[in-house]
């Protein structure tokens, strides 16, 4: 059994970054409800950078410059919402490309706020690590 008094200094920047390559490692073993699981909490780390925009915003910003013809709201949220809150039915499933959609949403995030990815990230896009304009 571990020692218990183990404590490790971390930050948000680097809570975030330890989840998304964890979410990387668990999409490429086809873990997708750890993955998403873990872009989404990943993605709740990273404040939103003030002179960027990330691609979970631009969602929302077309989402209200056009609305559903319906009147329902979109919902960009629903498959981390499905696994952390017992939203929707007993079962669903999860597509290699709506994982994909949730990494590069908080791979976007993180590389707009930090201004640049991981060798991890960049190896997943290639233009995570790029700096991003304005570095």
């Amino acid at each position: 059994m571990p020692a218990a008094d183990r404590i490790i200094a971390t930050s948000k920047r680097l809570s975030a970054e330890r989840q998304i390559h964890a979410a990387i490692a668990h999409y490429r073993a086809g873990d997708f409800e750890c993955a998403i699981t873990l872009s989404s909490a990943a993605e709740g780390q990273i404040a939103e950078p003030a002179d960027r925009e990330s691609l979970f915003r631009g969602l929302v910003r077309v989402a209200k410059a056009s609305p559903l013809p319906n009147g329902e709201k979109d919902d960009f949220n629903y498959a981390a919402n499905w696994m952390k809150h017992g939203v929707g039915p007993d079962e669903c499933d999860i597509h290699d490309l709506e994982v994909a959609h949730w990494l590069y949403r908080v791979i976007s995030k993180f590389w707009a706020f930090y201004g640049v990815g991981t060798a991890q990230m960049a190896d997943l896009f290639a233009w995570a690590g790029k700096p991003s304009s304005g570095e």
